[in-house]
């Protein structure tokens, strides 16, 4: 898939949604309000980037591993 799109896809997408739908159910139900949406989606960026970069690089220590003991 090569590591700019799996950090795209898997960090900023998939993991950016899952931070932002939580960050605003507990917005919600904590100070029953959604929040400035634009921090939101910034931080929501923010997070998915550092989340796809740190399993890429657990992903790749594993494979490299994995093919050294072969």
């Amino acid at each position: 898939m090569g590591k700019w799109k799996y950090i795209l896809f898997n960090g900023v997408f998939l993991g950016g949604i899952g931070f932002l739908l939580g960050k605003v159910v507990l917005n919600f139900f904590l100070e029953n309000e959604l929040g400035n949406t634009a921090d939101l989606i910034i931080s929501a960026i923010i997070s998915g980037a550092f989340f796809g970069t740190g399993i890429w690089l657990y992903t790749e220590n594993r494979y490299k591993k994995y093919t050294a003991n072969k």
